[in-house]
């Protein structure tokens, strides 16, 4: 197997190997085409410069894993030194599980984070270029490379990575299809440390940014986090959580809550194409706390109020459906109009 700087299989070994270990599934949101980057992975594996572990998750379900072996350590070192030196460094996340299930899965949500930080195109490599960029551009640390450089005990903490922007930071969480077991006093000593850092200098705390693989968690989330006794992910006095998906649309929708101007043109967009009127708040970037407002058990609640206002897109009103009474008041646009727009360029060249 030829390899050579720049090519996909180049990349797919460092961004395992940055990652420590990564699972297959997310093979698939990885740029390019699926089946050419599963056939790689299988190329690979059969080369000895992946190694792929099967491993019994949760509800005993069989999880396949990836991790770069040092035959492929040494071919990238061949290819790339420099991409090899940053792998080896190990500044991102451990070299990898070692076979323990709960280190892997730690390893598997920091690649997920890792994966949307690179498609929201942040700045994520460590080193000067990051720091230079951190009062200009959005960018990534890991949780992990965080409390290596500052001495920080992050092992009780679930957050896999910090999202900084020139005056906000949001803490990054990845649930993949399930809920989360939550420790507040543990997540919120983490932030502390982040708080009286540089990165916190300057900065409010954002949202809590939560990663998941379809809408239909969001159901799950609200329902145990409106429980003050679940012992998953719940509300507290100074909570604030936001729900996306980890494919294009939900990646969109972070990308308009972390990015006001994007925000902004984008608003102007739907406004000059007669779709709805710009909102300080628009529905589509509602936070958790709010949705639960109207939150509807099914028992008779005549508490619950209707969501009869603001604008949603249709990705998300089939699960709002099941949690919340509709109203007629409350909008529906369709999905194609954010993917038209990001895919124009987002207001780049003033659209």
């Amino acid at each position: 197997m030829q390899l050579k700087n720049g090519c996909m299989a180049v990349k797919l070994m460092e961004f395992v190997g940055l990652c420590g270990e990564v699972p297959v599934p997310l093979v698939r949101k990885l740029p390019g085409y699926y089946d050419y980057n599963r056939r790689l992975v299988t190329r690979l594996v059969q080369e000895g410069y992946l190694k792929e572990r099967r491993m019994k998750g949760y509800r005993r379900r069989i999880v396949r894993s990836l991790s770069l072996t040092e035959a492929g350590l040494g071919q990238l070192q061949r290819v790339s030194p420099g991409q090899a030196q940053r792998v080896r460094a190990h500044v991102l996340a451990p070299e990898n599980g070692h076979g323990n299930w709960k280190k892997t899965l730690r390893l598997h949500r920091g690649a997920a984070c890792l994966l949307a930080a690179i498609k929201l195109k942040a700045v994520w490599q460590p080193g000067r270029q990051k720091d230079a960029a951190l009062e200009k551009q959005l960018t990534y640390y890991s949780a992990y490379e965080l409390a290596r450089e500052y001495g920080w005990d992050n092992k009780g903490a679930r957050l896999s990575g910090v999202l900084v922007s020139r005056y906000a930071y949001s803490p990054l969480y990845y649930l993949g299809d399930s809920n989360m077991r939550w420790s507040d006093e543990a997540e919120r000593m983490f932030l502390d440390h982040v708080e009286s850092s540089p990165l916190g200098c300057g900065r409010t705390l954002g949202s809590s940014l939560l990663l998941g693989e379809s809408w239909d968690l969001l159901e799950s989330l609200i329902t145990h986090a409106v429980n003050p006794r679940s012992r998953l992910i719940h509300f507290t006095k100074y909570s604030s959580f936001r729900y996306f998906t980890m494919d294009d649309m939900g990646l969109h929708l972070l990308k308009l809550y972390l990015d006001d101007t994007y925000l902004l043109a984008f608003q102007q967009y739907l406004l000059q194409n007669g779709v709805c009127e710009p909102s300080m708040l628009p529905g589509y970037l509602s936070s958790l706390e709010s949705l639960s407002e109207y939150y509807d058990s099914g028992k008779g609640n005549r508490e619950a109020h209707y969501l009869d206002r603001g604008t949603f897109f249709a990705c998300q009103i089939d699960i709002l459906k099941k949690f919340c009474k509709i109203g007629p008041g409350l909008r529906v646009i369709p999905d194609h109009w954010l993917l038209k727009f990001d895919a124009n360029g987002g207001g780049e060249h003033g659209e």
